[in-house]
């Protein structure tokens, strides 16, 4: 074995220990499983496909993958389940994390693992394989020909079945992407959600609760009646009773503050130490790799400024057209800028509703952070700060905003997932629209404590011939004139 072979095989040593312990070590594995993970344990029943993970840094992938690791090596979908599946001989999985500096040296790190890994941990033929071989390749973005390699295996039909976990979707596939067309699947992860919290946090219902929720309001659009949710709604919040409605309410005052990223959650860091870290490891990490060495980013302290002033205008209405006065850039790079911040998971745009989307228009949009509790940590946002009524405000469309579009991504994957917002010819709003199975539903979030009328939303529900609307409040439950109100937390339940 020469030099680079030994170093190699040192390195796979190093990040899977389970050839020699038989497990994962549990430090890696967390005791928490997402929602997600239960849905990429089923990747394993299909050889056909490469299996790609994009997400955000930070979100939680590299930690999934030693879930799955794990599975397969007990065979159990988590430490207290009985087993569900054949175990894995340990010596069958691999995982190469392309983020380690060897890989530098190497033209073909892939390529030349999986040999190391053939000859000294399988010691059986790849090309004459009985029993499938599992390989890990996390974030492959940092390989700009990680896709050519695995195609080669891939398209000599070895029984192989790769995973893999990337930052963004155009790292990723940069000059890969044509490589691996019809023979990958990509699932989007993002940071959890409300529902992911609580069930941290140990609050709240159960999965069938939150899926009669759902089935319910599904149902409601597509038999254009709102008594049907409502019900279920109503009976779901008299079975809290008062002190699980002021638990489930204090955990949304919490996740206003801290966002969906696990590192607020699964540290002993106040909140002050874990937005530091936040800052100034990850947000300042997608702006030296993900802007820079991928996008080609030729400014990046506009792009922080221009995350910043998206930040602070958070489910506001922007005019892009002013961007390019404002940052002293022209238009083209405006439009670039904003894609890249988009690209990379770090804000979203909303569009005002047309039936005819070629009168949409490109200046006025509304803006919003993807998460806030980053937009918090970034803006170095104080607990109390948080609190102040204003900002609560628009910090709650936020995230009514995002699990909108989760919810339409959960329930129609296939279609295009997006939001918009709702003028009236007064240029009065509605905050939110999202189409369902072709009907769409505005969504208003009135999180303080005013008594505006839903007149507004009513004349959005007439216009767009919804099957009803929705308002989310902080308060109780009603249904009039085809308006349901509910709380906040509960709608976040279903999503």
């Amino acid at each position: 074995m020469d030099e680079i072979d030994k170093n190699v095989l040192l390195e796979l040593q190093k990040r899977n220990n389970w050839w020699s312990t038989g497990k994962v070590n549990p430090t890696l594995i967390k005791s928490f499983y997402r929602s997600d993970y239960f849905v990429y344990t089923n990747f394993f029943d299909n050889l056909d496909y490469v299996d790609i993970i994009i997400g955000p840094r930070q979100v939680g992938k590299s930690t999934i993958l030693y879930q799955l690791i794990q599975y397969l090596l007990t065979g159990k979908l988590n430490p207290k389940d009985k087993e569900t599946r054949k175990p894995v001989a340990p010596c069958r999985i691999l995982l190469l994390s392309l983020e380690s500096a060897i890989f530098d040296l190497l033209k073909e790190p892939i390529k030349k693992s999986l040999e190391v890994f053939e000859e000294n941990v399988l010691k059986e033929s790849l090309s004459a394989l009985n029993e499938p071989v599992y390989v890990f390749l996390d974030e492959a973005s940092r390989r700009d020909g990680w896709a050519l390699e695995v195609k080669e295996y891939y398209d000599m039909k070895y029984k192989i079945k790769f995973i893999v976990t990337g930052s963004s979707s155009p790292a990723l596939f940069k000059k890969s992407s044509e490589s691996l067309v019809g023979r990958h699947r990509k699932t989007l992860i993002v940071p959890l959600k409300f529902w992911d919290v609580l069930r941290i946090r140990e609050i709240g219902d159960s999965y069938d609760s939150k899926m009669k929720l759902r089935n319910s309001f599904v149902e409601s659009i597509k038999k254009d009646d709102p008594n049907i949710f409502f019900s279920v709604a109503q009976k779901h919040f008299v079975t809290l009773g008062l002190d699980g409605q002021k638990r489930l309410q204090l955990a949304l005052n919490d996740y206003i503050l801290r966002g969906g990223y696990p590192r607020f959650y699964d540290s002993c860091d106040d909140w002050e130490t874990a937005a530091k870290i936040m800052r100034e490891a990850y947000f300042e990490a997608i702006i030296a790799y993900d802007l820079i060495r991928v996008f080609n980013a030729r400014d990046p302290d506009r792009l922080r400024k221009m995350y910043t002033f998206i930040a602070r205008s958070t489910a506001q209405t922007i005019n892009i057209a002013n961007f390019s006065r404002y940052f002293g850039m022209d238009r083209t790079t405006v439009d670039d800028y904003i894609h890249q911040l988009q690209q990379t998971y770090l804000v979203r745009l909303a569009a005002p509703f047309k039936f005819n989307r070629i009168k949409e228009g490109n200046d006025f949009k509304k803006a919003y952070v993807s998460d806030v509790g980053l937009r918090n940590a970034v803006l170095g946002v104080s607990e109390n700060e948080v609190n102040e009524p204003i900002l609560m405000g628009l910090l709650v469309e936020t995230v009514v905003q995002d699990h909108s579009l989760r919810l339409k991504y959960c329930l129609e994957p296939t279609k295009p997932c997006e939001t918009f917002f709702w003028r009236n010819s007064k240029k009065e709003e509605v905050d939110i629209v999202v189409k369902l199975y072709e009907k769409l539903i505005p969504i208003e979030s009135k999180y303080s404590a005013d008594k505006k009328s839903n007149s507004i939303i009513e004349e959005a529900v007439a216009e767009l011939k919804s099957p009803f609307g929705v308002v989310l409040t902080k308060g109780g439950l009603s249904l009039k004139n085809n308006i349901i109100e509910i709380p906040t937390w509960l709608f976040l339940e279903f999503c």
